[in-house]
Protein backbone atom coordinates (compact mmCIF):
# COMPACT_ATOMS: atom_id res chain seq x y z
CA UNK A 1 0.00 0.00 0.00
CA UNK A 2 1.29 3.45 -0.67
CA UNK A 3 1.36 5.57 2.14
CA UNK A 4 1.50 9.19 2.01
CA UNK A 5 4.09 10.72 3.56
CA UNK A 6 3.31 14.08 5.13
CA UNK A 7 1.81 12.93 8.34
CA UNK A 8 4.89 10.06 8.91
CA UNK A 9 7.38 12.48 8.04
CA UNK A 10 5.71 15.10 10.63
CA UNK A 11 5.71 12.46 13.68
CA UNK A 12 9.06 11.32 12.73
CA UNK A 13 10.76 13.84 12.52
CA UNK A 14 9.00 15.59 16.13
CA UNK A 15 10.66 12.53 18.09
CA UNK A 16 12.97 10.55 16.30
CA UNK A 17 15.92 11.64 18.63
CA UNK A 18 14.28 9.80 21.35
CA UNK A 19 15.14 6.20 19.94
CA UNK A 20 17.01 4.18 21.42
CA UNK A 21 18.62 1.21 18.98
CA UNK A 22 19.96 -2.11 19.96
CA UNK A 23 21.96 -4.51 17.95
CA UNK A 24 20.60 -7.37 20.50
CA UNK A 25 18.30 -9.65 18.72
CA UNK A 26 14.95 -10.76 20.90
CA UNK A 27 12.11 -13.17 19.29
CA UNK A 28 9.48 -10.75 19.01
CA UNK A 29 6.84 -11.56 21.46
CA UNK A 30 3.87 -11.48 18.39
CA UNK A 31 5.46 -14.56 16.84
CA UNK A 32 4.01 -17.08 18.93
CA UNK A 33 3.31 -20.62 18.40
CA UNK A 34 1.63 -21.70 14.55
CA UNK A 35 -1.88 -20.77 14.17
CA UNK A 36 -3.13 -23.68 11.28
CA UNK A 37 -6.04 -24.42 13.56
CA UNK A 38 -7.06 -20.71 13.79
CA UNK A 39 -6.54 -20.14 10.24
CA UNK A 40 -8.13 -21.37 7.74
CA UNK A 41 -6.99 -19.75 4.73
CA UNK A 42 -3.86 -22.07 5.95
CA UNK A 43 -5.23 -24.99 5.30
CA UNK A 44 -6.93 -24.33 2.22
CA UNK A 45 -3.52 -23.06 0.37
CA UNK A 46 -1.32 -26.10 1.90
CA UNK A 47 -3.36 -28.44 -0.38
CA UNK A 48 -1.78 -26.35 -3.61
CA UNK A 49 1.46 -26.69 -2.36
CA UNK A 50 4.04 -29.66 -3.30
CA UNK A 51 5.70 -31.07 -0.77
CA UNK A 52 5.90 -30.40 3.69
CA UNK A 53 4.64 -26.95 4.04
CA UNK A 54 6.15 -27.12 7.57
CA UNK A 55 9.01 -25.06 8.24
CA UNK A 56 12.53 -26.27 9.25
CA UNK A 57 13.82 -25.05 12.23
CA UNK A 58 16.35 -22.82 10.40
CA UNK A 59 13.47 -21.38 8.65
CA UNK A 60 11.78 -20.80 11.74
CA UNK A 61 14.30 -18.75 12.76
CA UNK A 62 14.69 -16.51 9.87
CA UNK A 63 11.21 -16.16 10.08
CA UNK A 64 11.53 -15.16 13.46
CA UNK A 65 14.07 -12.40 12.82
CA UNK A 66 12.33 -11.15 10.07
CA UNK A 67 9.87 -9.59 12.39
CA UNK A 68 12.74 -7.61 13.90
CA UNK A 69 14.47 -6.52 11.05
CA UNK A 70 13.51 -3.12 8.89
CA UNK A 71 15.23 -2.38 5.98
CA UNK A 72 18.42 -0.84 6.93
CA UNK A 73 19.42 1.49 3.49
CA UNK A 74 16.01 2.82 3.68
CA UNK A 75 16.18 4.10 7.27
CA UNK A 76 19.54 5.25 6.85
CA UNK A 77 17.76 7.70 4.77
CA UNK A 78 14.78 8.39 6.45
CA UNK A 79 16.79 9.31 9.16
CA UNK A 80 19.20 11.25 7.56
CA UNK A 81 15.70 13.35 5.45
CA UNK A 82 13.88 13.48 8.99
CA UNK A 83 16.32 13.53 11.69
CA UNK A 84 20.16 14.68 10.58
CA UNK A 85 18.41 16.94 7.74
CA UNK A 86 21.30 16.20 6.04
CA UNK A 87 18.89 15.49 2.45
CA UNK A 88 15.88 16.87 1.58
CA UNK A 89 13.03 15.64 -0.41
CA UNK A 90 13.91 17.47 -3.16
CA UNK A 91 17.10 15.88 -3.63
CA UNK A 92 15.73 12.52 -3.17
CA UNK A 93 13.11 13.44 -5.55
CA UNK A 94 15.13 14.92 -8.20
CA UNK A 95 17.57 11.63 -7.55
CA UNK A 96 14.36 9.70 -8.40
CA UNK A 97 13.69 11.59 -11.48
CA UNK A 98 16.82 12.61 -13.17
CA UNK A 99 19.58 10.24 -11.38
CA UNK A 100 21.95 11.06 -8.72
CA UNK A 101 24.72 11.66 -10.67
CA UNK A 102 22.81 15.23 -11.42
CA UNK A 103 23.43 16.41 -7.40
CA UNK A 104 26.54 18.29 -6.52
CA UNK A 105 27.90 16.54 -3.51
CA UNK A 106 25.13 14.36 -2.30
CA UNK A 107 25.01 13.17 1.18
CA UNK A 108 26.14 9.62 2.20
CA UNK A 109 22.38 8.24 2.92
CA UNK A 110 20.96 8.87 -0.55
CA UNK A 111 24.13 7.76 -2.23
CA UNK A 112 24.13 3.90 -0.50
CA UNK A 113 20.31 4.25 -0.84
CA UNK A 114 20.30 4.82 -4.89
CA UNK A 115 23.31 2.76 -5.11
CA UNK A 116 20.97 -0.03 -3.59
CA UNK A 117 18.09 0.29 -6.42
CA UNK A 118 19.99 1.18 -9.50
CA UNK A 119 22.13 -1.90 -8.94
CA UNK A 120 20.14 -4.99 -10.95
CA UNK A 121 20.71 -7.96 -9.55
CA UNK A 122 21.98 -10.65 -11.59
CA UNK A 123 19.09 -12.74 -11.32
CA UNK A 124 16.47 -9.74 -13.36
CA UNK A 125 15.85 -10.90 -16.85
CA UNK A 126 13.71 -8.42 -18.89
CA UNK A 127 11.62 -11.03 -21.04
CA UNK A 128 10.24 -12.60 -18.18
CA UNK A 129 9.40 -9.10 -16.58
CA UNK A 130 7.94 -8.07 -19.97
CA UNK A 131 5.89 -11.64 -19.80
CA UNK A 132 4.71 -11.19 -16.56
CA UNK A 133 3.45 -7.52 -16.29
CA UNK A 134 1.54 -8.30 -19.93
CA UNK A 135 -0.06 -11.29 -18.09
CA UNK A 136 -1.38 -8.92 -15.17
CA UNK A 137 -2.11 -5.98 -17.29
CA UNK A 138 -4.49 -8.66 -19.35
CA UNK A 139 -6.54 -9.38 -15.99
CA UNK A 140 -7.91 -5.64 -16.16
CA UNK A 141 -11.20 -5.31 -14.43
CA UNK A 142 -10.97 -8.70 -12.80
CA UNK A 143 -6.94 -8.31 -11.94
CA UNK A 144 -8.31 -4.73 -10.48
CA UNK A 145 -11.01 -6.98 -8.64
CA UNK A 146 -8.74 -9.42 -6.86
CA UNK A 147 -6.54 -6.87 -5.59
CA UNK A 148 -8.77 -4.67 -4.19
CA UNK A 149 -10.42 -7.73 -2.37
CA UNK A 150 -7.80 -10.62 -2.10
CA UNK A 151 -4.64 -8.69 -1.90
CA UNK A 152 -5.81 -5.32 0.06
CA UNK A 153 -8.73 -7.06 2.13
CA UNK A 154 -7.48 -10.28 3.15
CA UNK A 155 -4.14 -8.11 4.56
CA UNK A 156 -6.49 -7.27 7.04
CA UNK A 157 -6.84 -10.69 8.76
CA UNK A 158 -4.24 -10.29 11.03
CA UNK A 159 -2.92 -7.89 13.37
CA UNK A 160 0.62 -8.10 12.11
CA UNK A 161 -0.42 -4.31 10.31
CA UNK A 162 -3.73 -3.26 11.07
CA UNK A 163 -2.19 -1.49 14.53
CA UNK A 164 0.11 0.58 11.57
CA UNK A 165 -2.37 1.47 9.46
CA UNK A 166 -4.71 2.74 11.91
CA UNK A 167 -1.68 4.63 13.53
CA UNK A 168 -0.98 6.37 10.24
CA UNK A 169 -4.77 7.44 9.71
CA UNK A 170 -4.22 7.14 5.99
CA UNK A 171 -6.73 4.41 5.22
CA UNK A 172 -9.64 4.95 7.84
CA UNK A 173 -12.54 7.12 7.19
CA UNK A 174 -12.95 9.40 3.68
CA UNK A 175 -9.07 8.73 3.53
CA UNK A 176 -9.30 5.21 2.24
CA UNK A 177 -10.71 6.19 -1.11
CA UNK A 178 -7.74 8.48 -1.96
CA UNK A 179 -5.13 5.72 -0.79
CA UNK A 180 -6.80 2.86 -2.98
CA UNK A 181 -6.34 4.65 -5.75
CA UNK A 182 -2.28 5.76 -5.09
CA UNK A 183 -2.43 1.49 -4.98
CA UNK A 184 -4.01 1.10 -8.16
CA UNK A 185 -2.02 3.74 -9.57
CA UNK A 186 1.53 2.38 -8.51
CA UNK A 187 0.24 -1.43 -9.69
CA UNK A 188 -1.15 -0.48 -13.25
CA UNK A 189 2.26 1.20 -13.80
CA UNK A 190 4.40 -1.14 -12.66
CA UNK A 191 2.28 -3.70 -15.23
CA UNK A 192 2.24 -1.65 -18.37
CA UNK A 193 4.82 -1.90 -20.67
CA UNK A 194 8.56 -1.61 -19.94
CA UNK A 195 7.30 0.10 -16.67
CA UNK A 196 10.23 -1.31 -14.47
CA UNK A 197 12.56 0.30 -16.49
CA UNK A 198 14.90 3.03 -14.39
CA UNK A 199 12.86 5.71 -15.86
CA UNK A 200 9.64 4.48 -15.66
CA UNK A 201 6.63 5.21 -13.54
CA UNK A 202 6.53 1.65 -12.28
CA UNK A 203 9.85 1.48 -10.88
CA UNK A 204 10.25 5.38 -9.46
CA UNK A 205 7.00 4.73 -7.56
CA UNK A 206 8.39 1.40 -6.32
CA UNK A 207 11.32 3.34 -4.97
CA UNK A 208 9.29 6.05 -3.59
CA UNK A 209 7.11 3.82 -2.00
CA UNK A 210 10.39 2.29 -0.23
CA UNK A 211 11.16 5.62 1.49
CA UNK A 212 7.55 6.18 2.35
CA UNK A 213 7.49 2.76 4.53
CA UNK A 214 10.94 3.94 6.45
CA UNK A 215 9.39 7.38 6.84
CA UNK A 216 6.55 4.97 8.70
CA UNK A 217 8.55 2.86 10.45
CA UNK A 218 10.73 5.64 11.93
CA UNK A 219 7.38 7.67 12.69
CA UNK A 220 5.81 4.72 14.65
CA UNK A 221 8.76 3.95 16.81
CA UNK A 222 9.13 7.70 18.16
CA UNK A 223 5.46 7.91 18.33
CA UNK A 224 5.02 9.28 21.80
CA UNK A 225 1.62 8.20 22.43
CA UNK A 226 1.91 5.04 20.29
CA UNK A 227 4.20 3.99 22.65
CA UNK A 228 5.69 1.30 20.01
CA UNK A 229 6.80 -1.86 21.68
CA UNK A 230 9.43 -3.80 19.65
CA UNK A 231 9.52 -6.86 21.80
CA UNK A 232 6.09 -7.17 21.72
CA UNK A 233 5.57 -6.60 17.83
CA UNK A 234 8.90 -6.23 16.39
CA UNK A 235 9.33 -3.69 13.77
CA UNK A 236 6.55 -1.54 12.81
CA UNK A 237 7.81 -1.97 9.18
CA UNK A 238 9.39 -5.30 8.83
CA UNK A 239 10.80 -8.05 6.64
CA UNK A 240 8.03 -10.74 7.65
CA UNK A 241 5.05 -8.21 7.16
CA UNK A 242 6.56 -6.94 3.73
CA UNK A 243 7.12 -10.49 2.62
CA UNK A 244 3.61 -11.15 3.40
CA UNK A 245 1.93 -8.00 1.67
CA UNK A 246 4.35 -8.90 -1.38
CA UNK A 247 2.71 -12.61 -1.27
CA UNK A 248 -0.73 -11.28 -1.53
CA UNK A 249 -0.08 -9.59 -5.05
CA UNK A 250 1.58 -11.99 -6.39
CA UNK A 251 0.74 -15.89 -4.82
CA UNK A 252 -2.74 -14.56 -4.02
CA UNK A 253 -3.35 -12.58 -6.71
CA UNK A 254 -2.72 -15.12 -9.19
CA UNK A 255 -4.97 -17.96 -7.22
CA UNK A 256 -7.48 -15.05 -7.43
CA UNK A 257 -7.72 -14.16 -10.94
CA UNK A 258 -7.55 -17.88 -11.98
CA UNK A 259 -10.31 -18.25 -9.50
CA UNK A 260 -12.51 -15.55 -11.29
CA UNK A 261 -11.84 -17.20 -14.32
CA UNK A 262 -8.70 -16.01 -16.28
CA UNK A 263 -6.41 -18.25 -17.75
CA UNK A 264 -2.80 -17.95 -16.59
CA UNK A 265 -0.29 -20.30 -17.57
CA UNK A 266 2.39 -21.89 -15.18
CA UNK A 267 5.32 -20.19 -17.52
CA UNK A 268 3.06 -17.32 -17.38
CA UNK A 269 2.88 -17.60 -13.14
CA UNK A 270 6.42 -17.73 -13.00
CA UNK A 271 6.86 -14.73 -15.47
CA UNK A 272 4.32 -12.64 -12.95
CA UNK A 273 6.63 -13.89 -10.00
CA UNK A 274 9.32 -13.14 -11.45
CA UNK A 275 7.92 -9.49 -11.87
CA UNK A 276 6.95 -8.95 -8.14
CA UNK A 277 10.64 -10.41 -6.83
CA UNK A 278 11.90 -7.19 -8.68
CA UNK A 279 9.18 -5.37 -7.29
CA UNK A 280 10.01 -6.60 -3.99
CA UNK A 281 14.18 -6.25 -4.63
CA UNK A 282 13.01 -2.30 -5.33
CA UNK A 283 11.17 -1.80 -2.12
CA UNK A 284 13.35 -3.32 0.20
CA UNK A 285 12.65 -6.77 0.96
CA UNK A 286 15.50 -9.30 1.49
CA UNK A 287 16.58 -11.32 -1.29
CA UNK A 288 15.92 -14.34 1.24
CA UNK A 289 11.83 -13.93 0.68
CA UNK A 290 11.68 -13.12 -2.95
CA UNK A 291 10.62 -16.49 -4.74
CA UNK A 292 10.87 -16.78 -8.21
CA UNK A 293 8.22 -19.64 -8.56
CA UNK A 294 4.94 -20.06 -7.44
CA UNK A 295 4.78 -23.44 -5.57
CA UNK A 296 7.58 -21.50 -3.64
CA UNK A 297 5.72 -18.61 -3.25
CA UNK A 298 2.26 -20.46 -1.90
CA UNK A 299 4.55 -22.77 0.65
CA UNK A 300 6.35 -19.38 2.08
CA UNK A 301 3.05 -17.90 2.79
CA UNK A 302 1.77 -20.75 3.95
CA UNK A 303 4.68 -20.73 6.80
CA UNK A 304 4.11 -16.77 6.90
CA UNK A 305 0.08 -17.43 8.19
CA UNK A 306 1.46 -20.32 10.60
CA UNK A 307 3.50 -17.08 12.42
CA UNK A 308 0.99 -14.53 11.56
CA UNK A 309 -0.89 -12.91 14.89
CA UNK A 310 -4.48 -13.48 14.80
CA UNK A 311 -7.55 -11.30 14.04
CA UNK A 312 -7.56 -7.32 15.33
CA UNK A 313 -11.11 -7.36 16.35
CA UNK A 314 -11.19 -4.05 17.23
CA UNK A 315 -8.97 -2.40 14.99
CA UNK A 316 -9.94 -4.64 11.68
CA UNK A 317 -13.40 -4.12 11.09
CA UNK A 318 -12.31 -0.26 11.09
CA UNK A 319 -9.87 -1.00 8.40
CA UNK A 320 -12.67 -3.40 6.57
CA UNK A 321 -15.34 -1.13 6.82
CA UNK A 322 -13.70 2.19 5.32
CA UNK A 323 -12.65 -0.09 2.34
CA UNK A 324 -15.66 -2.15 1.65
CA UNK A 325 -17.13 1.52 1.50
CA UNK A 326 -15.03 2.64 -1.75
CA UNK A 327 -16.23 -0.40 -3.05
CA UNK A 328 -19.62 1.27 -3.50
CA UNK A 329 -18.49 4.86 -4.47
CA UNK A 330 -16.54 4.33 -8.27
CA UNK A 331 -17.00 6.96 -10.40
CA UNK A 332 -19.13 6.51 -13.34
CA UNK A 333 -20.50 9.13 -16.20
CA UNK A 334 -23.86 7.13 -16.42
CA UNK A 335 -26.54 5.25 -13.85
CA UNK A 336 -24.16 5.86 -11.51
CA UNK A 337 -26.52 4.52 -8.25
CA UNK A 338 -26.84 1.49 -9.80
CA UNK A 339 -24.10 0.59 -10.70
CA UNK A 340 -22.40 1.53 -7.77
CA UNK A 341 -24.54 -0.96 -5.86
CA UNK A 342 -23.58 -3.73 -8.57
CA UNK A 343 -20.38 -2.63 -7.75
CA UNK A 344 -20.83 -3.00 -3.67
CA UNK A 345 -22.05 -6.30 -3.95
CA UNK A 346 -19.66 -7.91 -6.52
CA UNK A 347 -16.73 -6.94 -4.58
CA UNK A 348 -18.20 -8.34 -1.25
CA UNK A 349 -18.76 -11.59 -2.86
CA UNK A 350 -15.35 -12.16 -4.46
CA UNK A 351 -14.26 -11.24 -0.96
CA UNK A 352 -16.63 -14.02 0.25
CA UNK A 353 -14.80 -16.72 -1.64
CA UNK A 354 -11.17 -15.23 0.11
CA UNK A 355 -12.65 -15.13 3.63
CA UNK A 356 -15.38 -17.21 4.14
CA UNK A 357 -17.78 -16.73 6.52
CA UNK A 358 -15.87 -16.80 9.20
CA UNK A 359 -13.34 -14.33 8.18
CA UNK A 360 -16.44 -12.00 6.91
CA UNK A 361 -17.35 -11.85 10.20
CA UNK A 362 -14.07 -11.26 11.68
CA UNK A 363 -13.77 -8.01 9.02
CA UNK A 364 -17.31 -7.44 10.24
CA UNK A 365 -18.59 -7.38 6.50
CA UNK A 366 -21.82 -8.24 5.38
CA UNK A 367 -21.76 -12.06 4.95
CA UNK A 368 -22.79 -12.15 0.83
CA UNK A 369 -23.18 -14.72 -0.82
CA UNK A 370 -20.73 -15.75 -3.21
CA UNK A 371 -22.92 -15.27 -6.12
CA UNK A 372 -20.29 -13.47 -8.48
CA UNK A 373 -17.23 -15.71 -8.86
CA UNK A 374 -19.18 -18.67 -10.98
CA UNK A 375 -20.40 -15.99 -13.14
CA UNK A 376 -16.89 -14.60 -13.72
CA UNK A 377 -15.37 -18.04 -14.08
CA UNK A 378 -17.77 -18.93 -16.68
CA UNK A 379 -17.71 -15.54 -18.86
CA UNK A 380 -13.69 -15.14 -18.22
CA UNK A 381 -13.06 -19.02 -18.91
CA UNK A 382 -14.63 -18.41 -22.61
CA UNK A 383 -13.25 -14.59 -23.19
CA UNK A 384 -9.45 -15.69 -22.38
CA UNK A 385 -9.64 -19.28 -23.51
CA UNK A 386 -10.33 -18.10 -26.68
CA UNK A 387 -8.09 -14.85 -26.26
CA UNK A 388 -5.23 -17.86 -25.95
CA UNK A 389 -6.53 -19.49 -29.24
CA UNK A 390 -5.75 -16.15 -31.30
CA UNK A 391 -3.18 -13.68 -30.90
CA UNK A 392 -5.35 -10.77 -32.70
CA UNK A 393 -8.26 -11.52 -29.96
CA UNK A 394 -5.82 -11.42 -27.27
CA UNK A 395 -3.95 -8.28 -28.31
CA UNK A 396 -7.83 -6.61 -28.29
CA UNK A 397 -8.32 -8.16 -24.79
CA UNK A 398 -5.13 -6.60 -23.56
CA UNK A 399 -5.87 -3.32 -25.02
CA UNK A 400 -9.32 -3.30 -23.68
CA UNK A 401 -8.27 -4.10 -20.58
CA UNK A 402 -5.58 -1.27 -20.66
CA UNK A 403 -8.27 1.10 -21.60
CA UNK A 404 -10.57 -0.34 -18.37
CA UNK A 405 -7.86 0.53 -15.57
CA UNK A 406 -6.92 4.08 -17.32
CA UNK A 407 -10.15 5.02 -17.21
CA UNK A 408 -10.78 3.58 -13.45
CA UNK A 409 -8.31 6.14 -12.79
CA UNK A 410 -8.93 8.89 -14.67
CA UNK A 411 -12.32 8.70 -12.81
CA UNK A 412 -11.64 7.83 -9.47
CA UNK A 413 -8.19 9.29 -8.51
CA UNK A 414 -7.79 12.38 -6.75
CA UNK A 415 -6.98 15.01 -8.94
CA UNK A 416 -3.46 17.37 -7.66
CA UNK A 417 -3.78 20.51 -7.21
Amino acid sequence: MIIDDSRSQQHAASSAGTLETSTEFVVPRRFGIAQEDANPSLGRLSRLVRGDVAPSESEKRHLARAVATEDKIGGELARAILVDKTVTMLEFRQALAQGIDTLDDPAEPLVKFFAAVETRPVWVDDRRLARGAAACLRTGRTGFEVLSTGSLMSGYHSSAVTRQLIATGRLVGDNAGPRVAETVRWWYECIRPDGMDRNKQGWQLSVHVRLMHAFVNLSLLNDKNLNWDVAEFGMPVNQFDQAGTLGLFSTTYLLGVRGLGVWISAEEGRDVMHLWRYIGYLMGIEDHWLVDDENAGRRLMCQILMFAPGPDLENAPILARSLEQTWGEFNYPWAQQVRRRVDHHRMLSIQRMFSGTHGMNELGLPNEAPWYPPLALAGNGIVHGLARLSPALNRRLTRHADHWIATWLARNEPKRR
